[in-house]
């Protein structure tokens, strides 16, 4: 009977797993190419999927400790290619378990999906009364069937690297948008799009000049000029002389006219790019 309760005590006392350390993000084109290694946390990694065929992989909650560190080790993808997914927010409790707000542009819920491993669904819009539009359910794999998703999928780190950086519309409904590269991916490396939504065209660049004051893209088609003040930002688009007022649009407020009706990005590698 002593022994019995040795053991037991051994087994409370037994340190829970840890995920220390996130997966380094890549700073080449290369290195974007490469699958990342989950062998060091393979064992402490959850499979779940969802009605439409996707897979969220996740750290079990017993295993977080570093927050951070856990963030780095979320994918979602088709149990065969997953991505890294941009953790923009989480919470844990015991009633509602893990839950991960997952950077999602192409969703209407604020440009965010909510992942609730606990009450197992995928909110891709936001929720009212009886609504199931915008929601995928989750399951729980068991641990023979996820075993098998973590050995024969690839996994890489998050799939799309540029980000929106200004946005413009004309009186006629052209709209002039400029993305670059993200800040972890060093930014800069300007592209400019000029057309109505779903018909854009990118241009040709020929010089970025940018300080305190403003910036100007100019390209083969003319110059978009964008003039920063503290009221507010103001736009011109400048060809053969001719001159003409945009009206500038945040573009936090519209992610998802920036992300999907434009009909400038594809898939993002997000759980919400088919909702």
């Amino acid at each position: 009977m002593i022994a019995i309760v040795a053991v037991a005590s051994a087994a409370r006392a037994a340190p829970k797993p840890k995920l220390d350390e996130a997966p380094p993000p890549p700073s080449t084109e290369s290195e974007r190419a490469k699958p990342i290694d989950i062998t060091p946390v393979i064992d402490k990694l959850d499979v779940y999927r969802d009605d439409t065929g996707g897979f969220v992989v996740s750290p079990r909650r017993d295993a977080i400790d570093n927050w951070d560190a856990a963030q780095g080790w979320v994918f979602y993808g088709d149990g065969k290619t997953m991505y890294r997914q941009r953790i923009i927010g989480s919470s844990s409790s015991p009633d509602a378990g893990v839950s991960w707000n997952v950077w999602a542009p192409r969703a209407k819920l604020n440009g965010m999906a909510e992942i609730e491993l606990g009450r197992l669904y995928i909110a891709c819009r936001a929720k009212r009364a009886h609504d199931k539009v915008g929601v995928k359910k989750l399951e729980l794999l068991k641990a023979d069937e996820a075993k098998q998703v973590l050995a024969r999928a690839k996994f890489y780190p998050e799939l799309w690297h540029r980000e929106a950086h200004r946005l413009g519309r004309d009186d006629d409904g052209v709209y002039y948008f400029i993305d670059k590269l993200r800040e972890d991916y060093g930014g800069h490396g300007f592209r400019v799009y000029v057309g109505a939504a779903g018909a854009m065209k990118l241009l040709a660049m020929t010089n970025v000049a940018s300080d305190s004051v403003g910036e100007i893209f100019a390209t083969k088609s003319g110059q978009l000029k964008i003039v920063v003040n503290e009221k507010a930002e103001e736009g011109t688009w400048i060809k053969g002389g001719k001159r003409v007022a945009l009206t500038m649009i945040p573009i936090e407020d519209n992610l998802y006219l920036v992300y999907r009706d434009l009909g400038i990005y594809g898939a993002l590698g997000t759980p919400c790019d088919d909702m």
